[in-house]
């Protein structure tokens, strides 16, 4: 067994060296010289005020305390996330949520074998149809909607 797994392989690696071309990788001196001549220089202050006009500071009317909320966070594409990886909690790190917020719904068999992930999905559809899913953003307790 393991000499037609290494056989396998071996085929493998030879197929993907038969596709390179000889001419394919070559590196133009002059045109990286050019890009990097081109290109502008960024500072920490730069990055820093990029930051702090991407992400915005609002409070949250239910808990009357300061929440993050990303202004960059598409409403439908949270929906379409939680649609498809909704029970490994993907959709809830899109919106900005506790580092450990996966092992919560993995380790729940999906957020409490799937409800918490259902109720998630009628939430955020409701949100993208409203085109507001604020409150939802940032929110790091495990049912979002409470």
């Amino acid at each position: 067994m393991k000499k037609v797994i290494f056989a396998l392989v071996a085929m493998v690696a030879l197929s993907f060296n038969s596709f390179a071309e000889e001419n394919e990788y070559v590196l133009n001196d002059n045109a990286i010289e050019n890009a990097f001549n081109a290109a502008t220089e960024v500072s920490l202050q730069d990055i820093n005020l990029f930051a702090e006009n991407g992400i915005a500071l609002t409070a949250n009317s239910q808990s009357g305390s300061a929440m993050m909320s990303r202004s960059s966070v598409n409403p439908w594409a949270a929906f379409a996330i939680c649609t498809f990886l909704g029970g490994f909690g993907i959709h809830r790190h899109y919106m900005g949520t506790s580092k450990w917020m996966w092992a919560y719904y993995t380790f729940t068999c999906g957020g409490i074998f799937g409800i918490v992930t259902f109720v998630d999905w009628i939430v955020l559809l409701v949100g993208a149809i409203q085109d507001d899913i604020g409150s939802y953003t940032g929110n790091t307790r495990f049912f979002m909607w409470m």
